[in-house]
């Protein structure tokens, strides 16, 4: 979800300090920096306010390019738009991992071919449906998983979040275990 812990993590990827975090009295997600200066409500305007304060050079390379910023922006509002709903609803997460399935078959990271803070968002916001999934399901979704098993395995972006599974021997030994 688009959440005041995944835009935590968000904000410790790109080394930013976050500031406030909360939602305001229509339970629109908002930052509040300091006193001095007005509050930015919205995930997404969230993000990219973090993005624009970051130092990694990283993060400011791929920003410098106008393309590749839209990309970007264009993968924060699906993870708000599409993403984050899948989280919800078994049906919606089932077409959303059909479309990044398709759409990761000849990519490993969502924009150009480096990591990129839309990987870092998409990951944080698409962890709970990957976490539901059986191993069965992760199967179907070769792509998606082959993608979030690569991100995980950053500490950078994972951040103590549990490791998923997506290991087909625990399927086997599922298997094994109830046919007797």
């Amino acid at each position: 979800m688009c959440s005041v812990d995944n835009t935590k993590r968000i904000a410790t990827f790109l080394d930013v300090p976050l500031g406030k975090v909360g939602y305001n009295s229509e339970k629109i997600l908002t930052r509040t920096k300091s006193a001095s200066e007005p509050s930015i409500s919205g995930f997404s305007s969230i993000v990219q306010s973090l993005i624009r304060e970051s130092k990694k050079s990283s993060v400011r390379q791929l920003h410098s390019q106008f393309e590749t910023e839209c990309q970007i922006l264009q993968w924060l509002d699906y993870a708000v738009l599409f993403v984050a709903p899948s989280n919800k609803d078994k049906h919606t997460a089932k077409n959303l991992l059909e479309e990044l399935n398709f759409y990761l078959q000849s990519r490993s990271y969502l924009v150009n071919d480096t990591l990129s803070v839309a990987d870092v968002v998409v990951f944080h916001t698409i962890h709970e449906t990957m976490a539901n999934l059986q191993p069965l399901e992760k199967e179907n979704f070769l792509n998606v998983s082959r993608w979030f098993h690569h991100l995980q395995q950053l500490e950078e972006i994972r951040q103590g979040k549990i490791l998923l599974n997506f290991s087909t021997l625990q399927l086997l030994e599922w298997a094994t275990g109830t046919h007797t």
